[in-house]
């Protein structure tokens, strides 16, 4: 692994202020060791910076805090296969897909990923890798195994537990592993078959029981929700983020069973949502520009029709009541590539109207609040951990220009430069 000298200087044509709410022209970020020492005008640097620092001057970019993704399977492929392959490969080769998935990730810009569901051997190892210095990869946060029912949804890479008490159990493991979040799957999923995606997994009394044990040992929980049941559960046990938080009916039959009152709960709890519909844009994508197939339509969600707009329609009624998304992919999952975190912030702008300074807010300094990693992370600001991603054209006129990060830097060292890796 390269490494950094003690001070270095990065300069663009636009640097990310403090509130990531617009550009600073022309600036220089200097860091010292692996935290940002000073933001300044490029025009007030010291006639002698080359002699005292290693300068890099990066020349027409756009300079943003590194991104944030709060979801993330690391040894699931994203390919069609998806699920058939995290069923039946071993974890030696488990642990080669997440290696390579995380340097991927990395270097595409994405310098904290929050991973929602590995395999404890896969999870943990790799990431006492990353912060050996052994392999490159993001600030990870692990949940390690997802906790679910027997047989319930991703049992394949879960910890099942069926009653309160062997759930409180399962938040203790995987605390002892060294989970920093722990997974709920409060409902059933698309992923697994034996799992239905319109009927809770966990009754509210269980879930609070969970979130009881993971606020005792200072971790932040979060639910996989599908159903509508299952977001009124995970609202009610006060469960810290939400993911997906669609609004299926208990009833195959039926459509979505939208719940006002909810989410108006929801809002005043400061409940996060990863909407993940950067995932779901990318399956369009897929499909219509590529002829691609996504993963097969679940039995439970069969009968009925429910298109991409229904569910977009009810994600901009939480938005309106002042419900708060966080940027997360769901990498991993079918089309869902470890390196396309941008697709959140595509989505964000592109299906929910947002203006693209939003979106960036989102997906660097609001997904950092809510994950927890506010306080060295999501923001150029002196004092905070330099992580750092260049990105070629301005992604505050063109959200698309958010993609593939052309620099990335990680704690001060880089890793990535003018499109060239260098780990």
């Amino acid at each position: 692994m390269t490494q950094q000298p003690a001070r270095s200087v990065f300069t663009a044509a636009r640097v990310a202020n403090e509130a990531v709410d617009g550009w600073l022209t022309d600036h220089a970020v200097i860091v010292e060791g692996d935290r940002i020492a000073a933001v300044t005008p490029k025009s007030q640097l010291p006639a002698d910076i080359a002699g005292t620092a290693e300068l890099f001057d990066l020349g027409d970019v756009s300079l943003l805090p590194g991104l944030i993704d709060a979801h993330c399977h690391m040894h699931c492929s994203a390919t069609g296969d998806a699920q058939q392959l995290a069923m039946s490969e071993d974890v030696p080769v488990l642990t080669m897909r997440a290696v390579n998935a995380m340097r991927k990730a990395l270097l595409a810009g994405t310098t904290t990923i929050r991973d929602l569901g590995s395999h404890n051997e896969v999870a943990f190892p790799v990431r006492a890798a990353v912060e050996a210095g052994v392999i490159p990869g993001p600030r990870m946060l692990l949940a390690g195994t997802p906790i679910t029912i027997t047989a319930g949804h991703c049992w394949f890479f879960g910890t099942e537990a069926d009653t309160t008490d062997e759930v409180v159990s399962a938040v203790r493991r995987q605390v002892r592993l060294g989970a920093n979040v722990i997974k709920m799957m409060a409902t059933g999923g698309m992923f697994t078959p034996t799992a239905n995606p319109r009927r809770p997994q966990y009754s509210a009394a269980t879930l609070a029981a969970a979130v009881g044990e993971a606020e005792r040992s200072g971790v932040q929980i979060v639910a996989h929700t599908l159903a509508a049941d299952g977001v009124q559960n995970c609202v009610e046990a006060g469960i810290h983020n939400l993911i997906h938080a669609r609004w299926y009916d208990q009833d195959p039959d039926a459509e979505l069973d939208y719940r006002p009152d909810v989410v108006r709960r929801m809002a005043d709890q400061g409940q996060w949502v990863d909407p993940t519909i950067g995932h779901q844009l990318l399956g369009e994508e897929a499909k219509s520009q590529h002829g691609l197939a996504g993963a097969p339509v679940h039995w439970a969600v069969s009968a009925k029709e429910i298109t991409v707009s229904a569910h977009i329609e009810l994600l901009l009624k939480m938005d309106e009541a002042g419900v708060r998304f966080t940027s997360g992919l769901d990498m991993g999952m079918v089309h869902a590539y470890h390196d396309l975190t941008a697709a959140n912030a595509w989505a964000f702008v592109e299906w929910l109207g947002w203006s693209p300074w939003r979106a960036i807010h989102t997906a660097t300094a609001g997904t950092a609040e809510a994950v927890r990693v506010n306080g060295i992370a999501g923001r150029i600001k002196p004092g905070m951990v330099a992580d750092l991603a260049a990105f070629e054209g301005d992604p505050a006129r063109n959200i698309r220009n958010l993609n593939i990060a052309s620099t990335v830097v990680q704690s001060g060292r880089t890793v990535k430069l003018n499109n060239r890796a260098l780990v």
